[in-house]
C-alpha cells in the first residue's frame, strides 16, 4: 500500500515537473503580470475586477479553444471573428423572431457549422492555404453579417424569452458564480476531453506532427483535416451567443480583433505555430494573460491604441518563440 502511494506521488510529482518546464514561461509570465497588476493599481486584485475579468473573457476563451484546434492540426483561422459576428446577429434575429432560445441558438451555431464546413472543404479537397481560405471567408462572413442586419446591431430585449436568456450573459448560480464563467469551464472540460480521449483529438494532434505520417499510415488526411475547421467555427458560434447575452444586442462589428486575440492567446500558452504541441491549460493561460494586459490598460486608462500596438508586438514575438523552440526539438 505504501509503494502505490509512493509510486502515485513521484508520478504526480513528475507529471508536475514535466508540465511546468513545458509550460515555465507562460505560467511565468502569467504570476509576472498578476505582480505588476496588484502594484500598478490597488483595483486589480479586488474581487469586483477579478470576477469582471473572468466574465469578459468567457466568449474569448471559448473561441480561442476553438483556433487552438485549428492551429493544433497545422491550420489557422482568420474568420473567427466574423464567424462570432454572423452568431451574434443571427442568434439575436431568430429570438425576435421565435421568441425561443433553443430554436435561436441552434440556428445560429448551424450556420456558424455550415461556414466552418466550406473552409474546411477547400483547405482539405482542394488544399488551399488555410490562411487564403480563411481570410476570404473572414470577408464574405462579416459581409453577410452586415448585410444581414443592414449595419445596425439588433436588440433582442423585447422577445418574449429575453429574461431567460438574459441569465446566460448576465445571470449568476447560487447569487454568487456568473453564468458566463461556468460555461466557459464546461466548455474547456469538453474540448479537452475531445482533445485527449478521443480518437479525433488524437488524430488532429498526428496531422500537426506529420501529415505525410499520417498518410502513410492509412489514415484518410483530407477528410479529418475537415473537422478542426467546423469545430472552430461552432466555437466561434458559442462565443457570439455568450457575447449577444452580455451585451443584448447582436452586431455586425462582434468580433473584429478576435482572430488577432485567439492566435496570440494559443501561440503564447505555449501551442506551437505549426501544428502538432500544445495543451488546453496552455490556451487557459495565454487567454488570462492578454485579458490582464487589456485589463490593466483599461484601470489605468490607456487609450486602445498602445494596447493594439502590444498585442501586435506580442503576437510577433510568440510567434518567433515557438519557431524557436520547434527547431530546437
Amino acid at each position: 500500500m505504501g509503494n502505490k502511494t509512493l509510486n502515485a506521488s513521484s508520478g504526480i510529482g513528475s507529471h508536475l515537473k514535466r508540465y511546468l518546464k513545458e509550460q515555465a514561461i507562460p505560467v511565468g509570465v502569467l504570476l509576472c503580470m498578476i505582480v505588476i497588476g496588484s502594484l500598478l493599481t490597488p483595483k486589480f486584485l479586488t474581487p469586483l475586477n477579478l470576477q469582471n475579468l473572468f466574465i469578459q473573457q468567457a466568449s474569448n476563451m471559448v473561441a480561442a479553444l476553438g483556433m487552438f484546434v485549428a492551429i493544433l492540426s497545422g491550420g489557422i483561422d482568420l474568420s473567427i471573428g466574423s464567424v462570432m459576428a454572423v452568431s451574434s446577429v443571427f442568434c439575436a434575429s431568430l429570438l425576435m423572431m421565435t421568441n425561443n432560445i433553443l430554436v435561436a441558438v441552434l440556428g445560429a451555431l448551424v450556420i456558424c457549422a455550415v461556414l466552418g464546413t466550406v473552409n474546411g472543404l477547400i483547405v482539405a479537397k482542394l488544399r488551399v492555404a488555410p490562411f487564403i481560405v480563411t481570410l476570404g471567408m473572414m470577408e464574405f462572413a462579416r459581409g453577410i453579417a452586415y448585410w444581414y442586419t443592414n449595419s445596425a446591431p439588433i436588440s433582442w430585449k423585447n422577445a418574449e424569452c429575453a429574461g431567460t436568456f438574459s441569465f446566460i450573459g448576465k445571470g449568476r448560480l447560487f447569487g454568487a458564480i456568473p453564468t458566463l464563467s461556468v460555461i466557459m469551464i464546461i466548455c474547456i472540460v469538453i474540448v479537452w476531453f475531445i482533445v485527449k480521449k478521443t480518437s479525433l483529438g488524437r488524430i488532429i494532434y498526428a496531422i500537426g506532427g506529420n501529415e505525410e505520417a499520417v498518410k502513410l499510415s492509412g489514415i484518410n488526411v483530407s477528410k479529418w483535416k475537415i473537422a478542426p475547421y467546423i469545430f472552430c467555427a461552432v466555437c466561434a458560434g458559442i462565443a457570439g451567443i455568450l457575447l449577444t447575452a452580455r451585451l443584448g444586442v447582436g452586431a455586425p462589428t462582434n468580433g473584429e480583433d478576435l482572430a488577432n486575440d485567439c492566435i496570440a492567446a494559443v501561440v503564447v500558452g505555449g501551442t506551437s505555430f505549426t501544428g502538432g504541441k500544445g495543451n488546453i491549460s496552455g490556451v487557459i493561460i495565454g487567454v488570462f494573460i492578454l485579458g490582464i494586459i487589456n485589463n490593466l490598460l483599461d484601470l489605468m486608462n490607456v487609450s486602445s491604441y498602445p494596447q493594439m500596438m502590444l498585442k501586435g508586438t506580442i503576437i510577433v514575438a510568440a510567434v518567433i518563440f515557438s519557431t524557436i523552440k520547434d527547431k530546437k526539438s
